[in-house]
């Protein structure tokens, strides 16, 4: 009888116990690009299920949209008051959602936590950052561009790799590669932002800007005025119908031995080991003397200001670029620097070559009328692929870059 009563009793108290927590829990609603066409790729899905068991007061609900309406949905949300609590941003949207209020200021949280740019690749830190304030936290990243080369045809013209690395080399190998039936170079310019990542990777190798210190259109000064110059030469080498072209038909191209050299960020190696072809990569192109700089792209985790779970959202924020977790949950590379090491060593060929150049990576400029400026520079390329005067074009895209407020 006694040992009922108690039983009764412990078994209350454990009841009673597991109803304050589930009264008490918090459900967050974190929304996410699609990473496969069944919505979060398994290993996100079990570290969010992870988290959730360290954490058994938050509940974390995932809404994954396909990219191409992924920003729309989140701008219908915020304007209807349905914001989620956290998403992930594309790193080029982080200027628009922070100038408009709708995510919230982490630079406290990040200070309190260590968390700090030192964490992470600094061009991806630097593209939440706004006014001297964090508006996200990097989760994965990749850079634009990697020169990848068909090794079989490089040996045959008997072209050294290391040569592609500059600015002179590549554009002599190009040449000498485009053939009957071969091209030397995957350039593309059709609308969309893998012309512009590439393109802006020219600029920066050579020191040039997109946006100077003051916000002002970069693109009329000298650096970037001659790596425009240099890309209409290079232009020359690449597949015709270079206007409509994009880097998924250049790597169509490359996978069936018609093209020499691919410019793509670090998520094509998978593709390629699948492949028969005999490849190999440089870390982009600059002039002789200076280091290749590529331009980042990749995501932010960010925390809405309409969220009524602010702290939880921060947990779990912490916990997906934790250096344990970040590598992970990510299909490109993760955002932690640490992590990042041991994601490259399992995963990828050349991984010291791989984080050399996210080391030297910079950002797109983190504007919050990103999307015109973006605008603004493939009508510039555009134009430059098909002939137009660099110089004139540049002028003319800095001529609608510095109209937008």
């Amino acid at each position: 009888m006694k040992r009922s009563l108690l039983t009764a009793v412990t078994m209350g108290a454990m009841l009673l116990g597991t109803s304050s927590v589930l009264a008490q829990q918090v459900t967050l609603q974190f929304w996410d690009n699609q990473q496969t066409e069944s919505g979060l790729s398994d290993v996100q899905k079990a570290a969010v299920e992870r988290f959730m068991k360290e954490n058994p007061d938050i509940k974390i609900e995932v809404t994954t949209v396909p990219y191409p309406e992924y920003q729309q949905r989140l701008l219908t949300a915020v304007q209807g008051g349905n914001a989620p609590d956290i998403a992930t941003l594309d790193q080029i949207w982080v200027g628009a959602f922070a100038k408009a209020g709708a995510v919230a200021d982490l630079t406290e949280q990040a200070g309190a936590a260590g968390l700090a740019r030192d964490n992470f690749f600094g061009g991806a830190w630097d593209s939440a950052v706004l006014g001297g304030k964090l508006y996200g936290i990097p989760f994965n990243v990749d850079v634009w561009q990697f020169s990848y080369y068909n090794k079989a045809l490089l040996d045959a013209a008997k072209i050294d790799p290391a040569s592609l690395s500059t600015f002179d080399g590549l554009k002599a190998a190009a040449e000498k590669l485009t053939t009957s039936g071969k091209f030397g170079v995957g350039l593309f310019g059709h609308k969309g932002e893998d012309t512009v990542v590439v393109g802006d990777s020219f600029i920066f190798s050579n020191g040039g800007k997109i946006l100077n210190d003051d916000g002002s259109c970069g693109l009329t000064e000298a650096p970037a005025v001659e790596a425009l110059t240099y890309l209409q030469q290079l232009s020359k080498f690449a597949p015709g119908g270079i206007l409509n072209a994009s880097s998924g038909d250049m790597r169509e191209l490359f996978l069936n031995g018609s093209l020499a050299i691919e410019f793509w960020p670090a998520l094509e190696q998978p593709t390629l080991q699948k492949s028969k072809l005999d490849w190999g990569f440089v870390n982009g192109t600059a002039p002789e003397g200076k280091t290749p700089v590529g331009t980042f792209g990749g995501w932010n985790l960010a925390i809405f200001e309409s969220s009524p779970n602010k702290d939880a959202a921060w947990k779990f924020i912490q916990f997906m670029v934790r250096e344990d977790v970040n590598g992970d949950v990510v299909d490109l590379i993760p955002a932690n620097k640490k992590a990042a090491t041991a994601f490259l060593e399992k995963n990828r060929k050349d991984p010291k070559v791989i984080m050399a150049h996210l080391e030297n990576a910079k950002a797109r400029p983190l504007s919050p009328r990103y999307l015109e400026l973006a605008d603004a520079q493939i009508a510039m390329f555009q134009e430059i692929y098909a002939g137009g005067d660099p110089a004139a074009t540049a002028a003319k895209a800095c001529d609608a870059i510095n109209a937008l407020d």
